[in-house]
């Protein structure tokens, strides 16, 4: 007979996977609202454009999210003689070039196609989003994510 999840268990491990759901999806809307305006501008369309683009980078974005953890181990071990804050700078802009590189693709692929003129609207996107990117990249490895641990962590 198998035996219940204590109820107060239940409620810590949801408090451990809800935060992550969320802010994957936000990070997404800002980075695709972000590379939309560098691709097209606000325009009429700006909106529909912007959410074809967030949906059309979700699937990249899960991709690099599961990837994060390997390029986390990564760094790690290359550069295991640095100091913890340095280990944390270079996966921070790592993980934004990373997601920058993919998100670009993804969204500049929606909003134009692979048409005349697609690699210098790549290159705008991820060098004009980069910036962002790194905000976002350090913010989620120096506030979010040590923050995520302990949650997962039962503190």
């Amino acid at each position: 007979m198998p035996t219940a999840t204590p109820s107060s268990a239940r409620p810590l491990r949801l408090r451990a996977i809800v935060p992550p759901l969320l802010i994957l999806p936000t990070i997404g809307l800002l980075l695709s609202g972000v590379i939309t305006w560098i691709n097209i501008g606000f325009g009429a369309d700006f909106t529909a454009r912007w959410m074809r683009g967030f949906l059309s980078a979700l699937p990249v974005m899960l991709v690099a999210f599961a990837f994060m953890a390997v390029l986390d181990r990564k760094v790690q071990q290359v550069f295991a003689g640095h100091s913890v804050l340095v280990r944390q700078l270079i996966l921070a802009a790592c993980t934004a070039c990373m997601m920058e590189l993919l998100l670009a693709s993804a969204v500049t692929l929606s909003n134009r196609g692979l048409a005349a003129g697609f690699v210098s609207a790549w290159g705008a996107a991820f060098l004009k989003s980069l910036p962002v990117g790194l905000c976002v990249s350090l913010f989620m490895g120096f506030v979010i994510k040590p923050r995520l641990d302990r949650l997962a962590a039962g503190q």
